[in-house]
């Protein structure tokens, strides 16, 4: 893998980890070992590319019971992340309760 591969990946793993995306997902997705993403994450860390409060977020989503983990990665959308569906779902419990429009919708 040349230098600026390796950056690129480097970063793409950031993201991924950053939304919440676990080591073994982003090993598969990537079709590498979970051991080498957590050499790029901690790459990442290193050059400041990791975000303490999405680690936050994924401790949290580690942390679940087996089969609450297994139905949580069932509902999410294909191409989607954890992170971004749990966005969707505070945007809609917020203007549910606030009883505001959706922008753009009028809904």
């Amino acid at each position: 893998m040349t230098r600026n591969n390796k950056t690129e990946m480097i970063q793409h793993v950031a993201k991924l980890h950053n939304a919440g995306v676990s080591m073994d997902a982003i090993a598969e997705r990537r079709g590498v070992s979970v051991r080498t993403v957590a050499g790029y994450i901690s790459r990442a860390k290193t050059a400041g590319l990791v975000s303490g409060e999405s680690n936050s977020l994924g401790r949290l989503l580690r942390s679940l019971p087996p089969e609450v983990d297994a139905w949580l990665k069932a509902q999410v959308p294909p191409d989607s992340t954890i992170t971004e569906m749990i966005r969707a779902i505070v945007i809609d419990a917020y203007y549910d309760e606030n009883h505001v429009a959706y922008p753009d919708t009028g809904m």
